[in-house]
């Protein structure tokens, strides 16, 4: 049977024990909550060049098809300058085009290699 003097040690061990499970519990918590912030931001930062692409993409369909119908409409009408003007706009589309990146996310970075399969 446990005397009086072995009940009294067993409260500051439980109380020590205890709070290095709330430390650990937060550390945990503020672990997980910075590795979920990291992967929102990538994509985010993701969404953003696509949408930023598209819109790219967008503008330079517009100009092809706009191009393809003056050609269309030359010979009944005289649209050389449009023509030509839409030309150099379509050549400059098609430049940023190519400078738009969609960043990849790494999520070997992030801790995640099972993601890719």
């Amino acid at each position: 049977m446990a005397g009086n003097r072995d009940l009294k040690m067993k409260g500051p061990l439980m109380e020590e024990e205890s709070q290095i499970a709330k430390d650990a519990y937060l550390r945990g918590k503020l672990d997980t909550m910075k590795r979920y912030r990291a992967m929102l931001i990538m994509c985010r930062d993701q969404t953003r060049a696509i949408e930023e692409r598209h819109s790219v993409e967008l503008n330079k369909v517009r100009l092809e098809v706009k191009l393809d119908f003056l050609h269309e409409c030359e010979s009944l009408f005289s649209m050389y300058h449009e023509k030509k003007k839409t030309e150099f706009e379509l050549a400059l589309a098609e430049s940023k085009l190519e400078d738009v990146r969609v960043p990849p996310i790494d999520w070997f970075k992030l801790g995640e290699p099972m993601m890719y399969d």
